[in-house]
């Protein structure tokens, strides 16, 4: 007898501020191509250092460059913080324009200007899967099929323009158990994702979730299918953290049993905030 698929139930079971002290940068990594910039979650922090160590000169620096590394050395730390955890996430952030940008398999196609891209309103990015568009001064999150991605466009002229890009390869698997950041590039927030499942099959699965942000902020939890249907959403909910650290339970119910899913979760932007651990019982 074949059992039909049934989606999974979602259920908070508590939220609790563990102490309203907390310290952001514990535990965190510097960026190995910008290992001397201080660590940093907001990359605004991380560009203005970059531009009081090495100032626009009008001839060889210039200031798209400063916005570059400004996410560069932000979200390469992060990017060191989930690849300790076995997986595999890829940053980068340049002119696509010259000389271009390609992050694992997402990418833009060079020669477009900055020109081009603030008439249009958005930047088009290409993925083995599809294209996805970021907005002009805004972010995009891509998920389809096998392919997780994210973009930022910070900044563009009238030439150059500068657009950050992110690529989930490998997905960390719960638990995890060292602290990851969610970078924040210019005030905007890119999501984690990591892979969840029980120990051994269950009807319910508990999963404790422990944060750390600089403020009081609305988190959006979503459940999406495993690789090769990271595009379908199982479940979706929202929970409000206060400042300091917060640990947060949620239950996840499947017939017969609680199912593997993607756990994407995504704070608010204007915020700084910091995985600290996921425990999943059983």
């Amino acid at each position: 007898m074949t059992i039909p698929f049934v989606k999974p139930t979602l259920s908070l079971q508590s939220i609790t501020l563990k102490r309203p002290e907390f310290d952001l940068k514990r535990g965190l990594l510097h960026s190995t191509i910008l290992p001397g910039v201080p660590i940093e979650v907001e990359s605004e922090r991380s560009r203005a250092y970059v531009e009081e160590e090495t100032p626009v000169d009008g001839v060889e620096v210039v200031g798209w460059m400063h916005f570059a590394a400004g996410d560069n050395a932000t979200f390469g730390g992060a990017a060191e913080e989930y690849n300790r955890l076995g997986s595999q996430l890829l940053s980068g952030s340049s002119d696509p324009w010259l000389p271009g940008l390609r992050v694992g398999d997402v990418y833009v196609p060079s020669r477009i200007t900055g020109s081009t891209v603030r008439a249009d309103g958005y930047a088009t990015v290409r993925t083995p899967r599809g294209d996805f568009r970021v907005p002009v001064g805004g972010k995009e999150t891509f998920a389809r099929e096998d392919i997780l991605a994210w973009g930022r466009l910070p900044w563009a002229g009238s030439y150059q323009w500068v657009l950050s890009l992110l690529q989930w390869r490998e997905l960390a698997s719960t638990p995890i158990t060292e602290r990851v950041r969610f970078p924040s590039s210019y005030g905007m927030v890119a999501p984690q994702f990591f892979s969840c499942s029980t120990r051994i099959p269950a009807p319910l699965g508990t999963y404790r979730i422990g944060l750390t942000s600089d403020k009081p902020q609305t988190v959006v939890l979503r459940g999406r299918g495993t690789s090769g249907a990271f595009h379908d959403v199982l479940f979706e909910d929202k929970f409000d953290i206060e400042a300091g650290e917060s640990e947060v339970i949620y239950n996840v119910w499947g017939i017969p049993f609680s199912p593997a899913f993607t756990m994407e979760l995504a704070p608010s932007d204007q915020t700084s905030t910091i995985l600290d651990y996921v425990e999943q019982f059983p």
